[in-house]
């Protein structure tokens, strides 16, 4: 058959990870991948649903491959926004095909190999192109770097560290390895319990031989969780046993890590500390979601702000070439102004801020999830955390010495961004 792939959501190592292995599936089942999806037997659409951007965004390829497909081709999609929102995927004319429904995939493409026997590993070599010929990557909607981007044409330093923050954002060039699926937290806001269900590890071998199959030291370990932090709580170990048996095994890769949940941070936080002074980090997710504590209660989250806050700066000193992301989560139902502002200083302890606006959960009823902020409001918490944090990130990207991400000789004394 011939089949076009295309994808929601790029910046998701998971929606990219989920490209990858359907990638190799077909191939491997000597099917034809193409670029014209008006020449396709088959489309598969790599879904995405977690914010309400992403489910539109979903909805918009739909809508796009639709106009383009041939009569008799048939739409398949894949990924999260199945479980998310099974009402509208029922309203659409594709057959669905969730993570843990890879068998389906059998019934249409099966000849060689079952889509259960593709490993959840990769390298991103069968998809940087296609990232930057099929998407144009808007940092600036989510990203506080337009006053970055702006003085780019003054500074070489500027542009080659911009251009590190887009390379990681996409996961250009990097081994993709799943460590992980689900997650053992139970957020207030979070749709990835009810779309992955609770934790479930890998076991250590098994993720080493995936390492070794891709293994290349000019490319950096990305290894892909729902939450990287809860790793072997169902099986007895952790991600820092993990963490040292990679480096055990190739000490030369530079390794990524996706959503460290500060909870785990606070629990066993020298445990950490140690392994960012003893490991090349190349950077790692800590989604703080909020500056005020009493909103992260409301969340569910349970960890204090201050104790998160001299963490990250204890981790900045063992390993000051690791670069620092996070997440936030603004305009939350019931915050208050001085909540937001709590939420501002807290972002500048991080190297990269990226901000989300609250979208409520579609089968939430409850009267305080609703009690949304106002459009007015929205719009100028946004702009304004944009405008603070854009002057922050601009002189980190000009302090910062930059980095060849293919050095791996001495990663600690240079920084990522």
């Amino acid at each position: 058959m011939k089949v076009y792939i295309d994808s929601a959501n790029w910046l998701c190592e998971i929606n990219l990870l989920g490209y990858s292995m359907i990638n190799r599936y077909l191939t491997e089942n000597h099917h034809t991948i193409v670029d014209d999806p008006s020449k396709a037997d088959v489309i598969i659409i790599n879904s995405c649903g977690f914010t309400k951007q992403n489910e539109d965004g979903t909805v918009s390829l739909y809508w796009n491959l639709l106009s383009k497909k041939g009569t008799k081709t048939t739409v398949i999609l894949f990924g999260c926004l199945i479980k998310i929102n099974p009402t509208l995927c029922s309203s659409l004319e594709v057959q669905t095909v969730d993570f843990d429904e890879g068998d389906k995939f059998d019934t249409l493409f099966y000849t060689n190999i079952q889509f259960k026997d593709i490993k959840p590993s990769g390298d991103t070599k069968t998809v940087d192109d296609l990232v930057y010929r099929r998407t144009i990557v808007h940092p600036t909607k989510i990203l506080p770097i337009f006053v970055s981007r702006l003085m780019m044409p003054f500074s070489k330093k500027l542009r080659r560290n911009y251009q590190t923050i887009i390379d990681n954002l996409v996961s250009k060039n990097k081994i993709l390895v799943e460590i992980c699926r689900g997650c053992a937290s139970n957020c207030k806001y979070c749709v990835i319990k009810k779309t992955r269900g609770g934790i479930r590890s890998r076991q250590i071998p098994e993720i080493l031989d995936d390492i070794e199959k891709f293994y290349d030291p000019t490319k950096e370990l990305f290894l892909v969780a729902d939450d990287c932090s809860c790793y072997g709580l169902d099986i007895k170990t952790s991600l820092i046993e993990l963490l040292y048996a990679i480096k055990k095994r190739f000490p030369d890769l530079s390794i990524d890590l996706d959503n460290i949940n500060p909870y785990w941070l606070e629990k066993y936080p020298e445990g950490y500390i140690r392994l960012f002074s003893e490991l090349n980090i190349g950077y790692a997710t800590i989604p703080l979601q909020s500056g005020s504590n009493r909103i992260l209660l409301d969340m569910n989250r349970g960890y204090d702000v201050k104790k998160i806050q001299d963490i990250i700066r204890r981790l900045k000193k063992a390993s000051p070439g690791t670069a620092i992301y996070s997440h936030f989560i603004l305009c939350y139902p019931e915050e208050k102004f001085v909540d937001f502002l709590r939420t501002v200083h807290s972002a500048m302890y991080f190297d990269l801020p990226i901000a989300f606006e609250y979208s409520a959960p579609k089968d939430h009823t409850g009267s305080k999830m609703l009690n949304l902020r106002s459009r007015f409001t929205r719009s100028t918490r946004m702009l304004f955390f944009m405008v603070i944090l854009n002057f922050t990130v601009f002189i980190r990207l000009l302090t910062l010495p930059s980095q060849d991400k293919h050095d791996v000789r001495n990663p600690r004394n240079t920084a990522v961004l």
